[in-house]
């Protein structure tokens, strides 16, 4: 008879469920065994039928160019016949693209520079000499060197931070740090206006550089390509009395996401094609006007001190432009009618050298860069067939049979497209994929029909599927995840928490190693490695769950809870690894590499001591919660539950700081007092102390800022634009009314007028 063990933690399951013993269950599963062997092996040969429909044509010229489109789009008139309601016929807009669409972007950049100029803060905003910067906190990334757009940046010395108190009151506001300790020359020294045209604003910083990213709404569209575009705005902020704007990019689509590694900017960008109005135009199609084209302005003072803009508009080579191309059998199968998706290559050490750019078909969601690849998964989706009964007809608006199309490029001189591929279901984010240093990519993904499951892929460097781990968990919902080196930390949720260990250290063959369930769920997962110890650690940030009063479960409270990894019997990692340990490595490893002088050095050190950890016997491995720390409250959220980006953990302190909203219930409206309801409002921050030498989870410090009346009615509509973070041992809280800086010792200043 096959059977499965459930391991339960007894001590947390004891602390958390109050039940005196637990003792593992042996439960019986070949009948699921069998469905699922099936299951798996018609998602497998689904995968295999896809990759040899589904081709990539790399399109060599022009000419080719205009004849592979040629065929597709007399196959999709073929499969989509002409409408007759002319409701569904919509005309095609065309201007004089070089004319219209230029001039309204020069204007709006003339907009954004002067009035930066125009504010000034009264004090000077140059840095103090004495004033020196040893610790603070930056933007949470999955990889390290591989940063990550968001809307506050810093350098220790000063925040940028994008802020949107009203619909035309929208800035980038570079706020000075406090340099005393009475806080007291914190100042907004300068602004930068953001034009009612821009949106989706990102930032990224890069030495004196301040790098702003965000999608533009053009008035009119100049070609079947549609009128969003991408701009990309490169600042000089070395001397902030003086901000220099220096160049500005647009590419078409809008914004997707980015990443930027030393000094070059990896750009993603979008743009939706309506197929049918292609096809179906009356005009012929001039395939040129398919061909996405980049904007070039650098701004440059001439003698008379004016400014000279120098415009270059170059259109991307037809032989870096990648076609998807579904045979006629899939088309009618599938919903293959893809959008553009645009990969840019923008330079910061050389403001003058042209972007580079590739393109592909695909409609990309989420997006994963290691320092020499990156990753664009790109759904597909199978229809339901339309169903009828006798009185009615309807097409489900639901989907079956979800895949996965994966685009790779290669990162070594430029972006290079390699290769594609087709695996079962669709990630759930980016913290679904990693790529290890064998240039394995390992992705996760989730298929809901015809059964919700969890599936775990290995591809070699040439997307070759080495292994698949299929069906992890059947019913259960893919929740969050965390790759390190070898291992796979796995979270999926139905009514308890499974957290999974995934044994990766033979490629050919991943297993599960581990299981622990407790109740609730967590949204992200954070490596904590106490370098001293040896021991590896997990920090949990999800939700606590309760009795719905109705049989099932209710998302509850924000919970935190702290894994400790740890490996049973005479070999330990710390008897096995601890003589690697250097003064380079300490703390967070991945944090304390990222601001390591010698990042070289410290990157090898962090890679030997991590490959040891990996060669511990993995079968010793034990997972167990050793603290927990529950925000008791009616409700409670947090930005950083679903942007880890916002997740600020201070390694050498080892404190959590987080942006929280709770809200504890006071008085409920009843017929009899017929009063509205009255709540306990806390709108702030939250500092956790998270220690592993005494396995405890501990506030030791909150400010609550809900009782400012300036913004209380604002607050929690505004509040996932709430930031935190640290510089040294000065604490600070932003959003888009105010910033706020704190002591641990009750100081604080505010700064209003965002």
């Amino acid at each position: 008879m096959k059977a499965k063990n459930i391991l339960f933690s007894v001590a947390s399951v004891v602390t958390l469920w109050g039940f005196a013993s637990v003792s593992a269950i042996s439960i019986d599963t070949q009948i699921e065994d069998e469905l699922n062997k099936k299951s798996e092996q018609e998602m497998i040969q689904k995968s295999q039928d896809l990759n040899e429909k589904i081709t990539f044509t790399k399109v060599n010229s022009c000419e080719s160019m205009e004849k592979v489109m040629s065929g597709f789009l007399e196959t999709y008139k073929k499969l989509n016949p002409k409408r007759s309601d002319r409701r569904y016929d919509y005309p095609i807009l065309y201007t004089n693209w070089a004319k219209s669409l230029d001039f309204e972007m020069v204007e709006d950049v003339a907009v954004a520079e002067t009035s930066a100029m125009n504010y000034k803060s009264d004090s000077a905003v140059r840095w103090a000499d004495m004033w020196e910067i040893t610790d603070f906190s930056t933007t949470n990334i999955q990889k390290v060197w591989v940063d990550e757009p968001e809307i506050l940046k810093s350098n220790g010395k000063y925040l940028f931070y994008y802020s949107e108190a009203e619909y035309n009151n929208r800035y980038i506001s570079i706020i000075k740090a406090p340099t005393q300790s009475d806080l007291s020359d914190a100042e907004i020294a300068a602004k930068i206006n953001i034009p009612d045209s821009l949106n989706d604003i990102q930032l990224f910083l890069n030495g004196d550089k301040l790098v702003i990213l965000g999608t533009r709404y053009a008035s009119k569209s100049d070609s079947i390509l549609g009128s969003n575009r991408t701009l990309v705005i490169i600042y000089d902020i070395s001397d902030l009395e003086n901000l220099k704007l220096e160049k500005l990019t647009e590419v078409y689509g809008y914004f997707q996401d980015a990443r930027m590694i030393n000094d070059q900017l990896y750009l993603i960008s979008s743009v939706n094609l309506s197929w049918y109005d292609i096809a179906w135009r009356d005009e012929p199609v001039v395939f040129n006007e398919m061909q996405p084209r980049i904007t070039d302005i650098t701004l440059k003072k001439s003698s008379e001190s004016k400014k000279d803009y120098e415009k270059k508009v170059t259109s991307i080579p037809c032989d870096s432009i990648f076609y998807l191309l579904p045979s006629e059998d899939t088309m009618k199968e599938t919903w293959i009618y893809p959008n553009f998706t645009l990969v840019s290559q923008i330079s910061l050490n050389d403001l003058d050298d042209t972007p580079k750019q590739n393109l592909v078909f695909g409609n990309v969601d989420e997006i994963h860069m290691s320092q020499s690849s990156l990753y664009l998964p790109s759904p597909i989706y199978f229809s339901n067939p339309i169903r009828c009964t006798l009185r009615w007809c309807y097409s489900s608006r639901y989907y079956r049979n979800e895949n996965t199309l994966v685009h790779k490029f290669n990162l070594w001189k430029s972006v290079e497209y390699q290769d594609s591929t087709i695996i079962p279901g669709t990630p759930l984010n980016q913290y679904s994929m990693d790529e290890d240093d064998d240039w394995n990519f390992r992705i996760l993904t989730t298929t809901w029909y015809d059964q919700n499951a969890t599936h775990l892929s290995i591809l070699d460097k040439n997307l070759k599927l080495k292994w698949s781990l299929l069906n992890i968990e059947p019913g259960e919902n893919f929740k969050s995840s965390r790759y390190i080196w070898d291992k796979l930390y796995l979270v999926t949720y139905q009514s308890i928490d499974p957290l999974f260990v995934v044994d990766m250290e033979d490629v050919s063959n991943p297993k599960i190693i581990w299981e622990l369930k407790i109740p609730g769920y967590s949204t992200y997962l954070h490596p904590y490695s106490d370098a001293k110890n040896g021991v590896q650690y997990l920090i949990w940030l999800g939700y606590w769950t309760t009795d719905n009063g109705y049989g099932g479960l209710k998302q509850d409270n924000i919970k935190v809870d702290l894994y400790k990894i740890d490996y049973k019997g005479h070999e330990t990692a710390e008897t096995k690894c601890s003589s690697l340990i250097t003064k380079n490595v300490n703390g967070d490893l991945t944090d304390s590499c990222t601001k390591a002088t010698d990042g070289k050095k410290c990157n090898e050190e962090q890679r030997l001591y991590e490959d040891c950890l990996t060669k511990v016997n993995p079968e010793n491995i034990a997972v167990s919660v050793i603290a927990s720390y529950q925000f008791e409250a009616d409700s409670s959220q947090s930005p950083a539950l679903y942007n880890p980006r916002v997740f600020v953990w201070r390694s050498n302190k080892q404190e959590l700081i987080l942006p929280m909203a709770i809200r504890t219930l006071l008085q409920q409206w009843t017929r009899d007092n017929n009063r509205d309801y009255k709540y306990d409002e806390f709108v702030g921050l939250k500092w956790l102390s998270i220690k592993t030498s005494t396995a405890l989870i501990k506030e030791f410090l909150s400010q609550n800022f809900a009782d400012n009346s300036k913004w209380k009615s604002y607050y929690y509509r505004d509040f996932d634009d709430a930031r935190v973070g640290y510089i040294n041992d000065v604490y600070y809280f932003l959003n888009k009314w105010f910033a706020a800086f704190l002591t641990k010792d009750g100081k604080i200043v505010n700064l209003w007028s965002m």
